[in-house]
């Protein structure tokens, strides 16, 4: 199943609570590990990711550091104004290095034309966003 969040789909961050010159927040669907956006401090955090149009999604599969706890929240309207929560989730510790989290939809599966990543708290003062994939 394709991410319907990648930028290679037509996905697109539309919103982040931190900005890092060094660490853009398109990093996080580009497709590729290595790059990343990364928090300025404090929690929570929200990313908003416009996906490439309405689908219907099962799955948000995360790529992380430092990451303690998150919500994944949807909505299908063609304006991001009402949400309603997907998927909630702790990620273990992994002092620094990788979490990979997938969250299944409380629902089983819902059509979403958006997804809030909303970073709740962390294990430090910064984490960072390697991938976010939604299928």
């Amino acid at each position: 199943m394709p991410d319907a969040a990648s930028k290679k789909e037509g996905g697109k961050i539309l919103m982040v609570t931190s900005l890092d010159d060094g660490h853009p927040c398109d990093n996080i669907i580009d497709g590729q590990e290595a790059s990343y956006w990364m928090s300025t401090g404090l929690y929570p955090q929200e990313i908003l990711v416009a996906l490439k149009g309405p689908c219907m999604i099962s799955t948000i599969k995360l790529a992380t550091t430092n990451v303690k706890s998150v919500r994944i929240e949807g909505c299908a309207e063609e304006k991001p104004v009402n949400f309603h929560v997907l998927a909630e989730g702790d990620l273990e510790e992994k002092g620094g290095s990788i979490q990979i989290k997938d969250l299944k939809v409380q629902d089983g599966s819902t059509t979403a034309s958006f997804v809030k990543l909303q970073i709740l708290s962390g294990y430090h003062d910064f984490c960072s966003v390697h991938t976010i994939k939604v299928e």
